[in-house]
């Protein structure tokens, strides 16, 4: 088995907007990711949204618990407050597109790309979650890069490094969101082929 092709963590098809800059080994220890990209104000303030969501969480499952109709409306409000910050998210032009056929992990990705990125690069990573409009920046290190099937453009396979305990959260509860999506449409799909 080809070094490249194991796996530490399970690998999800996704959506996610992927822009790059190469940057030093030094600059890890010297800057922060976010330092490398021109943010817009909402880029930052979806990130505190969702945490905030992830600390409320807990606390709507409790509430529900005990009181039904209440933990309802609060669930229908804070859906209501995600859509509002996605319509803010999605306003800001800064947003890159959507990166074809890209894999995410907890422990990295994988995208395509037009041109070659050697192998033990390292990246400062902005990243868009697709449809959350979630956006996170780290750092990553280039473990694999090769041509595509096609031979239009390269897979790049990274790895995230010294990712804070915040980013590693928001990454788990989007895969565990995307496993759950991807279950639900698998499940409408069985019923709809049995009905057939």
């Amino acid at each position: 088995m080809d070094v490249t092709d194991q796996r530490e963590f399970y690998r999800l098809p996704d959506n996610i907007s992927v822009d790059y800059r190469l940057i030093p080994p030094s600059a890890l220890l010297n800057s922060s990711p976010s330092d490398h990209f021109e943010l817009p104000d909402s880029f930052h303030w979806l990130r505190e949204v969702y945490e905030l969501e992830m600390e409320a969480t807990e606390l709507l499952r409790g509430i529900a618990d005990k009181q039904r109709m209440l933990g309802a409306f609060l669930h229908n409000l804070n859906r209501r407050m995600e859509i509002l910050s996605r319509s803010a998210m999605a306003r800001d032009s800064g947003i890159p597109e959507v990166n074809q056929e890209t894999y995410i992990s907890e422990g990295g990705l994988s995208f395509l790309n037009g041109e070659l990125v050697r192998e033990d690069s390292r990246l400062a990573l902005q990243l868009v979650f697709h449809p959350s409009l979630l956006g996170l920046t780290c750092f990553a290190e280039v473990r694999d890069c090769r041509l595509s099937e096609d031979g239009g453009q390269y897979r790049v396979g990274v790895r995230f490094l010294d990712l804070d305990m915040t980013s590693q959260r928001l990454i788990s509860r989007h895969i565990i969101r995307r496993q759950s999506e991807e279950r639900r449409k698998r499940l409408r799909q069985d019923k709809y082929d049995n009905f057939l």
